[in-house]
């Protein structure tokens, strides 16, 4: 199979992915800025860029692309599936994704709960003892969004001693391995962040749960709440955010993704100091970089050999689309 990585930048990884890939062609070119290679493709690994149906009828061969992680909301789902072409994601548990991002939703925790950012501007004034931080032992801690990282979150945070409120747009059975402390389902996230000193947003972003985290939500929250987002940036009203903020309806947040990525250095968001950043780093590290491609590489050799792909969005509407 000829697989063509849709960015430069996949180069750097040249030493994992290749040996992955073993007897199949690999090239890698910016399909945003040339499309031409799409033509000689029969798998698409798609970074952060869009795939669009423009792009798509530059490339008569492509049977499957793959997008590199969980997210697929950048592809034109529709017409692929009008082509005949499959879309694949990689699921995040046991590759390293799922227990990436619920990491960095820790650390944001704790970042916001010892109050790091007080704490570095202590130590070069000399002082010690301050400031006085928080525990996360005995918080009542609410994780919008229980897919994947939700529930790896969920079993690593309840050691902590935490009181769990998980909220999902509806129960399901494995979920009772969680031993939740509370349960809401999405259209009463509202009412499931009263009380809740953390509130850590871990489900995808869809038509139905863009721009779902606005004015009302943060009105929900206790003034000496924080709100970490490991999920989508649209998920959140950037306007609500701020309001939230510079009004003190809100103590402070940690995000790890932005709703313009890479961001401007000079966007005011990124030195509010109550406000924790990192740069979309959860499903970047040593496990993720191998588990992503060997799967990846897995579903390149099952369309070789004629069989269906795994973590296929659009495998029951192949061919039906308009």
């Amino acid at each position: 199979m000829r697989v063509l990585f849709s960015n430069r930048n996949f180069e750097r990884l040249r030493e994992i992915i290749e040996p992955l890939f073993m007897g199949h062609e690999i090239k890698y070119a910016n399909i945003s800025e040339d499309v031409s290679l799409l033509e000689w493709a029969d798998v698409l690994v798609k970074g952060t860029e869009p795939f669009t149906a423009e792009m798509l009828s530059f490339a008569p061969n492509l049977k499957m692309v793959c997008q590199w992680g969980v997210g697929v909301e950048g592809i034109d789902i529709e017409a692929c599936s009008a082509k005949g072409v499959f879309v694949c994601n990689v699921p995040s548990s046991n590759t390293g994704n799922a227990e990436g991002v619920a990491e960095v939703a820790i650390l944001h925790m704790l970042l916001l709960a010892k109050g790091y950012n007080k704490s570095q501007e202590n130590l070069k004034k000399g002082k010690v003892f301050s400031p006085r931080g928080l525990t996360l032992w005995r918080k009542r801690v609410c994780i919008v969004g229980l897919g994947n990282v939700g529930v790896t979150l969920a079993s690593r945070l309840k050691p902590f001693g935490v009181t769990l409120v998980g909220v999902n747009r509806s129960w399901k059975d494995k979920f009772d391995a969680l031993k939740l402390d509370q349960f809401f389902t999405l259209d009463d996230v509202n009412a499931a962040v009263k009380g809740c000193r953390f509130v850590v947003l871990t489900l995808a972003l869809t038509p139905q749960t863009e721009g779902l985290i606005g004015h009302e939500f943060f009105k929900n929250m206790d003034k000496d709440a924080f709100l970490v987002n490991v999920a989508r940036a649209n998920i959140v009203q950037r306007e609500a955010l701020e309001s939230a903020l510079r009004e003190g309806h809100i103590a402070g947040c940690g995000l790890d993704v932005l709703w313009k990525e890479p961001p401007d250095p000079d966007d005011p968001i990124l030195n509010m100091p109550n406000v924790y950043i990192t740069p979309h780093i959860g499903g970047t590290n040593d496990e993720a970089l191998r588990g992503i491609p060997a799967f990846i590489a897995d579903n390149v050799n099952r369309i070789s050999e004629g069989k269906l792909p795994l973590s296929c969005i659009n495998v029951t509407s192949i061919g039906k689309a308009e």
